[in-house]
């Protein structure tokens, strides 16, 4: 129990401890994100094979390489490609910006560490609503459901977007940084708390997170938003914290159960990747819902 309570905040203190001394060494930042988080994706994958939640999980389902491919584009190749087109966009409103409320819109004098919260708490606010929204308007759903189809969770689940939604997602992440001109080893002290907590958020680590789920959208919550229930998948939408669900209404955390069914209703749903890359726009991927794209339904009575 102790293990339980203990894996998240020692891996992710370790992992910001070590993006920090690389970054006060000089090493570049893009370097230091990347030389923390491959090492840190090997530990949380190791810790699913000693400390599981589910045994069954550990199990293949024929989807690690989907997953990987997922991984590559949607969380290395697309970011890094949007880069230039974010700085080009934006130069005119950030210009606007620092002219219209001054050069120094950022609190680049407060340590790193509260800069970061700052930064989580910003990016999370339009995270929320740009997923909350992929539930319920039914474009953004048809690219949302690529998320939510494996039927286990593990940690390379976490990479699985469609490419068009990843550019979505990383709009309330990138756009508000690039205007008010937020520093890089801030943003580098994010990207680090974003990977690290989004592979143990889908990971199969037994993690018992007590009071910290009030802060934190870990694995004991968002395994509820992967259900396939209604009542329980729309819910805690939450990217790293879990605040503005509690803000607006949305927090679910049943004590004492225990998650039932994740992924689609839709049997059929394609496993491949050329097929997730299409599934959005094949008007009957879900045969099972009224509208045709709905992967959740309602608990029989």
């Amino acid at each position: 129990m102790l293990a339980a309570r203990l894996v998240f905040p020692v891996v992710m203190t370790l992992c910001l401890l070590s993006v920090w001394l690389l970054l006060e060494q000089g090493v570049h930042e893009g370097i230091a994100v990347f030389a923390v988080l491959l090492p840190g994706a090997f530990i949380i994958a190791l810790l699913e094979r000693i400390m599981p939640y589910r045994q069954d999980w550990n199990k293949s389902d024929g989807d690690a390489r989907t997953d990987l491919i997922h991984l590559l584009v949607a969380q290395i190749a697309i970011p890094r490609l949007m880069k230039p087109v974010w700085l080009a966009a934006l130069t005119t409103a950030s210009a606007w910006a620092a002219q219209r409320f001054g050069p120094n819109l950022w609190p680049h004098d407060w340590p790193l560490i509260a800069q970061l919260f700052l930064v989580l708490v910003i990016a999370e606010f339009g995270r929320y609503w740009v997923h909350r929204a992929a539930h319920n308007i039914t474009p953004l759903w048809r690219l949302h459901a690529v998320h939510h189809s494996p039927n286990r969770l593990y940690w390379m689940n976490a990479g699985r977007f469609h490419p068009i939604e990843k550019v979505l997602f990383l709009i309330p992440e990138v756009v508000p940084f690039v205007i008010l001109g937020t520093n890089a080893e801030a943003l580098a002290l994010y990207f680090v708390f974003n990977g690290i907590h989004g592979l143990f958020q889908h990971s199969n680590i037994n993690v018992r997170l007590g009071w910290l789920n009030y802060i934190f959208s870990m694995t004991e919550l968002h395994r509820w938003h992967h259900s396939k229930w209604i009542e329980d998948s729309n819910n805690n939408y939450g990217n790293n914290l879990i605040i503005w669900d509690i803000v607006f209404g949305t927090f679910y955390w049943p004590k004492g159960k225990k998650v039932e069914s994740i992924g689609v209703f839709n049997p059929d749903y394609p496993k491949g990747y050329l097929g997730q890359l299409a599934a959005p726009f094949q008007g009957d991927i879900d045969k099972t819902s009224t509208d045709g794209v709905c992967h959740h339904q309602d608990k029989p009575a």
